[in-house]
């Protein structure tokens, strides 16, 4: 009988308000981290990278909906977790919310970084080599890392 050996790319996402000085290219202490969502396998950026960037392309950060707006919004920084989980969040396992904690044996961690009437930004930190290995908007990401390049 053969053994198969599975290995998982396992990555944080962590969700963070852009605040002036706050540099995109270092990890953040748990304490600076709105919303951590933990994705068991997958998580390297070609697969979980270009999900989320063709996901927040576009967002909008509003403080308040009205009845005209359209695309893609969010109401705060909650409300685009929220929706990002529900995105991404189609079946038992593999996708977790947690409480904000620092990086344990996670292969890459993502933040992507929101503020109201900004565009939203993302890094990427390799944990093994542990550099930052993008920084940059959702387009720039798709395209660093798209396998149809």
């Amino acid at each position: 009988m053969k053994k198969w050996s599975f290995m998982a790319t396992r990555a944080l996402i962590n969700i963070v308000e852009r605040q002036e000085g706050r540099s995109f290219s270092k990890t953040l202490p748990s304490t600076a981290i709105h919303t951590q969502i933990y994705k068991g396998y997958d998580g390297y950026p070609e697969g979980l990278g270009v999900t989320l960037a063709n996901y927040l392309d576009g967002y909008e950060i509003v403080n308040g909906i009205s009845y005209d707006m359209q695309g893609p919004i969010a109401n705060g920084i909650g409300c685009l977790a929220a929706q990002l989980v529900s995105y991404i969040k189609n079946e038992p396992g593999d996708i977790y919310l947690r409480p904000p904690s620092d990086i344990d044996f996670e292969d890459y961690v993502y933040y992507v970084w929101v503020k109201e009437k900004e565009e939203i930004m993302i890094s990427i930190f390799d944990c093994e080599d542990e550099q930052c290995i993008f920084v940059g908007t959702s387009s720039g990401l798709i395209y660093e890392y798209s396998q149809n390049k």
